[in-house]
């Protein structure tokens, strides 16, 4: 397993939930469910590897400064509103503006673009 993985613990997270509601009765189930469980996981990781491997390449890691720099901007961004909502700061319609810009960027702008296959 994983560092990522092992640390997080997903797969004995999903476990114990299901063991809380009932749905896992037995050991024998349990690590029937675990195996499949585990499975998903190195499946996804997987698919996680194969889809940055064709799409950043191996030249440049996923978290190299050129990839980073627009989604870091968008996160300080929606955290900023976020944070301004949730402590009664007024927005200025500017603020708005550059909000709404980012957040209509990643979530319609890109999605017309894929669907266009402009991307």
């Amino acid at each position: 397993m994983d560092p990522l993985t092992a640390a997080l613990n997903i797969g004995g997270k999903v476990i114990d939930a299901l063991k809380g509601f009932g749905i896992i009765p037995d050991k024998d189930m349990e690590l029937k469910v675990q195996a499949i469980v585990q499975d998903a996981m190195k499946q996804a990781q997987d698919f996680f590897l194969a889809y940055f491997t064709a799409t950043i390449g191996k030249e440049e890691p996923w978290y190299s400064p050129n990839r980073l720099f627009r989604p870091l901007c968008s996160f300080v961004v929606v955290a900023f509103y976020i944070y301004a909502r949730l402590n009664n700061i007024a927005l200025t319609t500017d603020d708005r503006i550059l909000i709404g810009g980012v957040v209509g960027f990643w979530f319609a702008g890109r999605t017309v673009e894929k669907l266009f296959d402009k991307a």
